[in-house]
Parts: structure tokens; C-alpha cells; sequence
């Protein structure tokens, strides 16, 4: 897997993903957490995957930022992202579980999503429906069942 060099930011601290895992009271996939040490918010060279049979394109992988509010990419981390999205990344009227991590942005507005509904332990990957998303009621489809298995559907 190829992506463009000048995309890649510098490595969050490893506290940090700790930090983030505390504050969403989940365990990110390991797999997950080497791409955003090694390929923090990059664009891949091959960008496109199938979800339902429609090709989608991934603009670019949310970076993981300890400092969002004075970088550039600050409007794209991955928390600004969920903290916008937010009611529509959970089911839980109460907010109390996070269930969707948003972790890449993919043309026309929708975002692909690390997904717990169905377990804690062995999150999949989601790809997450701006449209047919509402408060409470996240619309995400299926689309590999672990990070490595999506990033190996690139082409």
C-alpha cells in the first residue's frame, strides 16, 4: 500500500491514541493504531473500494492530532470530526456509548467508521451515510471486517 509522502503527518504521541481510547472508552484496533503511527492523516495512492456495489474514494484518512486548534488539518482530526457528526455516531439517545469512530473522509461527505455496535473486542469497518444518517440512528453499511482487510481492498 502507497501513499503520497507530503500527505503524512508526524506520529501522535502514543499517549495520545491512549488518551482517545480513554475518552471514548474503547480499545482502537492495534492494526488501526500502527497505520496512525506510521501514516498519520495520509492520502492513499490508490484511493477507491466497493461498498454495495457502488465504488467509493477515500479523500484522505483523519489525522490524529494533540494539537488540532492551530494545525492547518485541524477541521479534519479525527476528534472535530466525531464531535461534529456527533449524535448521529451513536445509537445511544443518552450519549453515553460511542459505538462509531470516524477515521477517513471519502468524497460526496460520508466517512468511513471503526464500527462496535456488534462487539467491542472485534470492531469492524464501517462506511457511514451522511444522508441516511440521523440523530440516533447511524446508517452504515458493512465494509471489511478488520482495518488491514480494508486497506488490502484498495485499488
Amino acid at each position: 500500500m502507497e501513499f503520497d509522502p507530503a500527505t503524512i503527518l508526524p506520529a501522535p504521541p502514543p499517549e495520545h491514541l491512549e488518551t482517545l481510547e480513554d475518552y471514548y472508552e474503547v480499545q482502537l484496533p492495534e492494526d488501526y493504531k500502527r497505520f496512525v503511527l506510521s501514516h498519520n492523516g495520509a492520502i492513499p495512492r490508490a484511493r477507491r473500494f466497493d461498498a454495495a456495489g457502488v465504488e467509493r474514494l477515500i479523500e484522505r484518512f483523519l489525522p490524529v492530532l494533540a494539537d488540532a486548534e492551530d494545525h492547518p488539518l485541524g477541521w479534519l482530526e479525527l476528534e472535530v470530526v466525531a464531535s461534529q457528526l456527533d449524535s448521529r455516531l451513536t445509537d445511544d439517545p443518552d450519549g453515553e456509548t460511542v459505538t462509531l469512530i470516524p477515521i477517513a473522509t471519502l468524497f460526496a461527505g460520508d466517512f468511513l467508521v471503526v464500527d462496535y455496535r456488534a462487539s467491542a473486542l472485534e470492531p469492524t469497518i464501517g462506511l457511514w451515510d451522511h444522508e441516511q444518517s440521523e440523530d440516533f440512528a447511524p446508517a452504515v453499511t458493512t465494509v471489511a471486517k478488520t482495518f488491514s482487510e480494508l486497506l488490502a481492498m484498495l485499488h
